[in-house]
This record gives structure tokens, sequence and C-alpha cells, in this order.
């Protein structure tokens, strides 16, 4: 299949991201827990914290500024199709554009912070970034990322994920408005248990092949599959972020679990309509065609 751009995910993803933060910060504050007008923030406590930051150093301007050309790289690199407007890419003005992607751009842009300098006395290194960020690179979350591409590549090259998705390939005659409604559910609850990396990397190879069985686009099953394993919120072992706000001790496991379902739920119902009506219009496919690459 044509590799996924990272413009073309954003242009996919970032509305229905809008939509889902709104939707629950207004059932947090509004529906699920209301606060009485007792309720204040500080903000004296807000504006000492910032003015104690101070103004931006040069090596945090020059962080900055690596990471908005590197923004910009991923995202302007192939052409980017905003509906009628094509905005093309900049990989086409170089040679052997084929060769270049997405891992091209973070490493030649992490290389240059090796090479600036910094003015700061006492920094601990001549340049922005030195040799020992190698000791406190989080080796484990690399080892989980290649131990998932591995995982997922044995269940291609042994045929096991073609054999699971002929397996589940049972509700052949399920439209696929309800096949993605499925995928949401399942992956969406699966996750509250289980690492998203992990878990995504090994059910996309057996969706790919499941939609194959059942002859509608892979992508329809994969992309919200992708989608919905962000969206656990009921559990503290789901992802970190729940695991930091239940260790604060405010917020009870009986809360997290009561407002968190509901969340699922409504993640999942954004996300299967999302998929449905906008994947096809910003991926160009057709849902219930099987494409030449699938074949």
């Amino acid at each position: 299949a044509e590799p996924i751009a990272f413009g073309q995910w954003l242009v996919m993803a970032l509305p229905i991201s809008v939509v889902m933060l709104t939707i629950v910060w207004l059932l947090l504050t509004r529906v699920f827990f209301r606060f009485g007008r007792s309720f204040k923030v500080e903000r004296d406590v807000v504006e000492r914290e910032f003015a104690a930051l101070g103004g931006m150093s040069f090596e945090e301007r020059a962080v900055l500024a690596v990471f908005a050309i590197t923004a910009f790289g991923w995202v302007f690199r192939r052409d980017l199709v905003l509906g009628l407007l094509t905005v093309p890419g900049w990989s086409r003005l170089v040679p052997h554009a084929d060769l270049i992607d997405d891992a091209t751009v973070a490493i030649a842009m992490a290389m240059i912070l090796f090479f600036i300098p910094t003015r700061t006395e006492n920094a601990g290194s001549r340049t922005v970034m030195g040799v020992d960020v190698f000791t406190r690179i989080p080796w484990h979350i690399v080892i989980l990322f290649g131990g998932g591409f591995a995982l997922a590549q044995g269940f291609r090259v042994t045929g096991l994920s073609e054999l699971t998705g002929t397996r589940f390939a049972g509700p052949e005659g399920t439209p696929p408005l309800g096949m993605i409604a499925l995928v949401c559910g399942g992956l969406t609850f699966l996750t509250e248990l289980t690492s998203n990396t992990a878990t995504t990397e090994m059910i996309l190879p057996v969706l790919g092949s499941l939609a194959v069985a059942i002859g509608i686009n892979p992508l329809m099953l994969m992309i919200p599959a992708t989608l919905s394993a962000s969206c656990a919120f009921m559990l503290p072992v789901a992802t970190p972020p729940n695991a930091i706000v239940f260790g604060t001790g405010q917020v009870t496991m009986a809360q997290l679990v009561r407002s968190g379902v509901r969340l699922n739920l409504i993640g999942v119902l954004l996300i299967t309509l999302w998929t449905y009506l906008a994947v096809p219009l910003v991926f160009g496919i057709d849902v219930g065609t099987l494409p030449l690459w699938a074949r």
C-alpha cells in the first residue's frame, strides 16, 4: 500500500482530536464532576510559576526552532491534499525523493542539535545535545517498539495473521459500518489492560487479513483500530496519564471507571462515524472495494 504521509494523517485525525477533546472537557467539568462557585483556581500561583521560568535561553530557542522545522518537514514532505487544494510537498524538489521518509527528517534534525554550540555557562556540554543523551534514552520503549514490529512481522510471514483473519471472517455479511464499530469497541476496551503499542502491532496484521477476507479496504479497519487504541479512559493501567491522575489520590477508582466507561463509549461512537465518513475522503478510497495492493 502507498505509505500514509504525516500531513495526510494529520488532516484526517486532527478534527476528531479537537472534537473529542472538547466533548471530554465539557463532560468532565459540567456533567461528571460539577464544581460549585466556591471552587477557584489561584491565578497567583500560575503567574508566580510562569515568572520563575524567566526568559527563554539560547538553547531553548534553538530547540524550538529545530522542532518547528521538524514539524514542517513532516507535515509538508509529501503533497498535502486539502479538498480542492493540493499543497505540493518539498521532497519533490530533491533528487531521489523515494528514499526520503519521516525518519529521514527526524534523524537529520536530531543530528543538528549535536552541532549547535551552547552559550550558557556550566551547561555540561559544548553543544545543545551531547553524547551523554544516549545513556538517558528510554531504551525499554525502543525495545517495546522493536518487539512489536518483530511480532507483527512474525504474524505476517508465518501466515498466522491470514489464518486468524479468515477465522474471524464469520460476520461476512456485516456491513462495513458495523465491522468498524466492532473493531473500535474491541480495541478500546482491550487496551485498558494491555500496551497500546504492543496491541496495535499485534492486531493490525490480523485486521488487514480480516478485511481482505470479507472484501473491504483494509484501511477502513486498521485506521479506526489505531485511533481506538488511544481511547482507554477507565483504568489506571491503561495509559500513564491515567496512572498519574489516579496517583494524586484526588480521584477514586470508582470515579475513574464510571466516567471512563462513558468516555470509552463516546470514543467508539465518534471514531466509528468519523472513520466511515472522513477516511474515504481523505485517503481517496472506496469502503467496499478491495484495492489492488491488498489482493
